[in-house]
């Protein structure tokens, strides 16, 4: 298991320095990943410790004999993640057992010790200990809404005054920083010190039984994405001619119980755009969030993905799969059940559904990244649905507390680089079935090619534009030129209202 895991991270890396990202800082203005295809066959066990100092802390030699740093974490079942920020003890579950590792490694280095209070009303707790000017959480998990509206209140720190925490470094998500720095200040992170955006990045799974009985090489398909030419006019061309629809119960009409090429919840709109490299609100010269311009490109992306969404014989859409005899949930039998059973060719699903099919799902599947708009763009990127949380360190820590803060979360960040990240991506590429040599090219651009749209932080004046363009796509309806003008006004009204609140701070 060690030299897996130190496989894992060697690919990690060598990934990382070819493709110039991984996390890490990058020249691209769009904040997606290149491609990049390292050959693990030359990685070896010793090529797992690095030297390259982005992925090394600056920290100096200190150490906080019996001090104690407390998480306040916001609990709730149904996110599938925060799982692993403290453990009390070793487990059998590679991540648990990481996680366990790390604390300890940073208990034993630096004499603290990792506790946690998880509080599905982490939110309010963390309210009133910023109106109170308590200090006893050291740091904060919150989900990215609530974690959003806290920053507006002034509850956290700028990491920019938070000593030690260096938000250059690859162990930090750099699109968090890019996308989540407002008007020159990041009041959230997150990096390899979670996976919990992992969990909820947006991917293709691709039936591999399915593919096969259809002809579809999958491994053709990553070569495919290998040469940068997995674009969504190629992905939809494969759906509609792969011949996957099947009338499986025999009833000579088009039904949920059927097979399809290609199974999707409404987030297909936001994980189509996210790879097309677009978003919805971006960064004036300011710093501050505005309205994308509609452009043609734009239009023509959101026009596309309305197609795909409504082709009847291509696609079964969580708005369209109609009664499924004995089914009540058909949202989660559209975009769960039917990758589970093998009737979808491809499934738009998070990473998390990935690490529970490893072992539930009979049958393989590969994954891909969503496809790039056209052959125009460079790179590859991916979405995170926002359920994901940030990590904050509340304005009430002080002195000497707000200094070893800042230092162990720097200290976690990059020993989970080490510990966390390799042992995720072992779970995630493991299971009942062998996983080949491109599984790992695949997950890494996934992981390392995220995009974080300022429209899904936060429920701007009511969320009335995101709803409006879902009704486009569950509606089949390309308005898209008619509504944007009124709507991106209004949208920019309510950002308007919130750059107010955090210059009245």
């Amino acid at each position: 298991m060690k030299r897996y895991i130190c496989l894992c991270l060697a690919f990690i890396m060598a990934a990382a320095a070819l493709s110039g990202c991984a996390g890490g800082k990058t020249e691209d203005t769009d904040g997606t990943a290149e491609l990049t295809t390292p050959d693990v066959d030359t990685v070896t066990e010793t090529e797992a410790e690095t030297d390259d100092p982005a992925y090394i802390s600056d920290l100096p030699e200190l150490s906080f004999p019996d001090k104690t740093f407390t998480f306040l974490v916001q609990h709730d079942p149904c996110f599938r993640h925060l799982y692993d920020v403290e453990t009390e003890e070793d487990s059998s579950d590679i991540v648990i057992s990481s996680v366990f590792r790390r604390n300890t490694a940073i208990k034993d280095k630096y004499g603290v010790t990792i506790t946690a209070v998880k509080d599905g009303a982490a939110p309010a707790k963390a309210k009133n200990a910023f109106k109170s000017n308590d200090d006893t959480y050291n740091a904060v998990w919150l989900k990215v809404d609530d974690f959003f509206s806290l920053s507006i209140e002034g509850a956290f720190y700028d990491y920019k005054d938070v000593p030690y925490v260096d938000t250059s470094k690859s162990y930090w998500d750099q699109g968090v920083v890019r996308d989540f720095t407002y008007g020159g200040k990041l009041y959230g992170l997150m990096g390899d010190i979670s996976t919990s955006v992992s969990i909820f990045t947006h991917l293709l799974v691709v039936d591999s039984a399915l593919a096969s009985s259809l002809d579809v090489d999958v491994r053709e398909l990553y070569k495919t994405v290998s040469e940068g030419k997995w674009t969504l006019d190629r992905f939809y061309d494969l759906l509609k001619n792969c011949n996957a629809y099947y009338d499986k119960n025999g009833n000579s009409e088009r039904d949920g119980t059927d097979t399809y090429a290609f199974a999707v919840p409404p987030d297909m709109l936001w994980s189509l755009t996210a790879a097309a490299g677009e978003k919805w609100v971006v960064k004036d010269g300011e710093d501050y969030y505005t309205v994308t311009p509609l452009t043609e490109r734009l239009q023509k992306i959101v026009e596309d993905i309305i197609d795909i969404g409504n082709d009847k014989y291509s696609t079964v859409a969580t708005w369209n799969v109609g009664t499924v005899p004995g089914v009540s949930d058909t949202y989660n039998y559209t975009i769960r059940t039917k990758f589970y059973e093998g009737t979808a060719l491809f499934t738009d699903t998070d990473l998390g559904v990935v690490l529970e099919a490893r072992n539930d799902k009979d049958g393989d599947f590969g994954i891909l990244p969503e496809p790039k708009y056209d052959d125009s763009q460079k790179n590859y990127s991916t979405y995170a649905f926002p359920f994901y949380p940030l990590l904050s360190v509340p304005v009430s820590v002080k002195g000497d507390k707000l200094s070893m803060t800042g230092f162990i979360i720097e200290a976690l960040a990059a020993e989970s680089y080490k510990t966390l990240t390799p042992a995720f991506y072992e779970k995630a590429l493991s299971g009942k079935y062998v996983r080949d040599e491109y599984s790992f090219d695949m997950l890494n651009i996934i992981l390392r090619s995220r995009i974080y749209d300022p429209l899904y932080f936060y429920n701007w004046g009511g969320g009335s534009f995101k709803d409006n363009l879902l009704n486009m796509l569950t509606g089949n309806k390309k308005t898209l030129s008619s509504y944007y003008a009124k709507g991106s006004k209004a949208l920019n009204k309510a950002l308007l209202n919130v750059y107010d609140k955090f210059a009245e701070r």
